[in-house]
């Protein structure tokens, strides 16, 4: 059933037994699951069924760490959430892999690491989610989408390096918009803002979810079981918002809630030299290629569990790229950089070096600006790396309210992500493992790797907003327990990507998918109870 909560009247209480917020991937997936089965429940969504500047402005933040993405152009609120920047022009697919086995893994040497189970425990659900996600087969082996003589696998160390498979969808989930506007037992609340999840009567239970309207007006949802899905920065931001029974906010009795704020680590991380022009065409399993009709797939990168573990390195995935051999310039990778730069805040450190990389660089920029013109962008002599590694666990890296209000007069989000030295570190000893591998190999070799170059390349981030809610047993260590629901909170529960203890080096998508899918069945089984 669809509304509109700008049709409500001025303080009017809407009645469920779940109150979801949020309509992204996570919310529209739990949402799903409970239609048919009689249980009243009400979906929150800030936005409208379509992108809407108005209600963009809400995800304004404050950034003070190290530079990334601006929220309000990485995070959407929209039916769909920020699915729906996959299908944006030039950005057509979006990439899909479960975690690692060693993800949920507590790791030597990494602090903080692990999950309250294992990779198993989650299989069921990853399957569910591949479907809900309008993915391929649930099957991840590079084997399964190989043709020996297409695309075969590079012949590296078998037991030091494999190639692992990334599959790329074309859908968002605005695509399930009819199906619960439908649904006679999901009311569909639209352009609903929530602002407080109320604890009134008793402080261990949330029993309203106040919205706000545009106008400024209130209503409110009152809920037996409440659901935060609003995503990695918001989830946490309300929670430190609720502080009407709690001083510090809900959940936040260890000062944890925004704690542990991780992105992926995204850069170009330096250039394989072939040793043979033949190992460009033997490259066609890396980039995104469609290996069965209507499945797309990408081979990239990535050193064993077994070598990560005994070297103590965080999880990493290269992708590989054919570039022109004047793509490797540094006044290229400079002008790049001063380009990304301006869609980040803060400003990026090392401009003035990046200036002195294009003066020097005429030369090299004007052979870079032929290729282009001759459209010899995407193919040539070079394989660049691009690094999609995983950020270790870190209580200094947060989101906190900040000093800036929103137009409802409420702290706006203050975003210090933190990677450390040692995440740029483990990123560069992947790299020297691929490296290594290559050589003995007899394919070729990697020049210019992370932490070689001048000024350091601008780690990007990729809108994976992770761990600010982080799931662990100990109340003292995490924000969730094993089943997402908020420690000293009985009916309050989040999901989502902010409740990842460890990241692993996938898109998170497929795993937030999965959560959601698992929580979804541990709420049937309250309301049944």
């Amino acid at each position: 059933m669809l509304s509109d909560a700008r049709e409500l009247a001025d303080d009017q209480q809407v009645e469920a037994e779940v109150c979801i917020v949020g309509a992204g991937p996570a919310g529209i997936s739990i949402a799903r699951e409970m239609i048919g089965n009689g249980a009243r429940v009400v979906l929150l969504e800030s936005g409208g069924r379509d992108p809407e500047r108005h209600a963009q402005q809400l995800n304004r933040a404050q950034s003070v760490g190290y530079p990334i993405h601006r929220p309000h152009q990485s995070r959407v609120r929209a039916f769909g959430g920020t699915t729906r920047h996959w299908t944006r022009p030039g950005d057509e697919t979006w990439a899909a892999r479960p975690l690692d086995p060693i993800d949920f893994e507590v790791r030597p040497g990494i602090r903080h690491s692990g999950w309250p189970f294992g990779r198993g425990h989650l299989d069921p659900y990853y399957v569910q989610a591949q479907e809900l996600c309008r993915l391929g087969p649930f099957d991840y082996d590079p084997g399964r989408w190989t043709d020996p003589r297409r695309t075969p696998p590079l012949p590296l160390l078998p037991d030091v390096v494999e190639t692992t498979l990334f599959q790329h969808g074309t859908a968002d989930f605005s695509g399930y918009y009819e199906e619960l506007a439908r649904a006679a037992n999901v009311t569909l609340l639209l352009h609903a803002t929530v602002v407080e999840l109320a604890t009134e009567k008793d402080p261990d239970c949330v029993d309203r979810v106040e919205v706000r309207r545009e106008d400024g007006s209130r209503c409110s949802v009152r809920a037996r079981l409440v659901v935060l899905a609003a995503g990695g920065i918001e989830n946490p931001r309300l929670l430190l918002l609720s502080r009407r029974a709690h001083r510090h906010g809900l959940g936040n009795d260890h000062d944890l809630v925004g704690r542990f704020f991780a992105e992926r680590m995204s850069a170009r991380t330096g250039y394989i030299v072939p040793a043979s022009p033949k190992l460009i065409s033997r490259t066609g399993l890396y980039p995104v290629h469609e290996a069965a009709p209507g499945v797309r797939v990408q081979g990239a990168l990535r050193v064993r569990d077994a070598v990560q573990r005994e070297q103590q390195l965080l999880n990493c995935a290269f992708f590989l790229l054919p570039r022109p051999p004047s793509m490797t310039a540094e006044a290229v990778r400079s002008i790049a950089t001063l380009v990304k730069a301006r869609r980040r805040r803060p400003l990026s450190p090392g401009t003035a070096g990046h200036l002195r990389n294009i003066a020097t660089g005429v030369g090299d920029l004007g052979i870079f600006a032929r290729d282009r013109l001759r459209g010899s962008h995407g193919s040539g002599a070079v394989l660049a790396l691009r690094a999609q590694g995983e950020q270790a666990p870190n209580p200094a890296s947060r989101v906190m309210l900040g000093t800036r209000r929103d137009r409802f007069g409420l702290s706006v989000a203050r975003v210090h992500w933190h990677p450390a030295a040692s995440d740029r570190a483990s990123i560069r000893a992947t790299q020297e493992t691929i490296d290594e591998a290559l050589r003995r190999a007899g394919l070729g070799h990697v020049e210019l790797m992370l932490g070689d170059e001048h000024p350091p390349t601008l780690v990007e981030g990729n809108f994976h907003h992770l761990g600010a809610t982080r799931m662990h047993t100990d109340p003292a260590a995490g924000v969730v327990d094993a089943d997402c629901r908020v420690h000293g909170v009985r009916n309050l529960y989040v999901t989502g990507s902010s409740v990842f203890p460890t990241y692993g080096c996938s898109n998170p998508t497929l795993t937030v998918v999965a959560l959601a899918l698992r929580l979804a069945d541990h709420l049937k089984k309250q309301l049944a109870a």
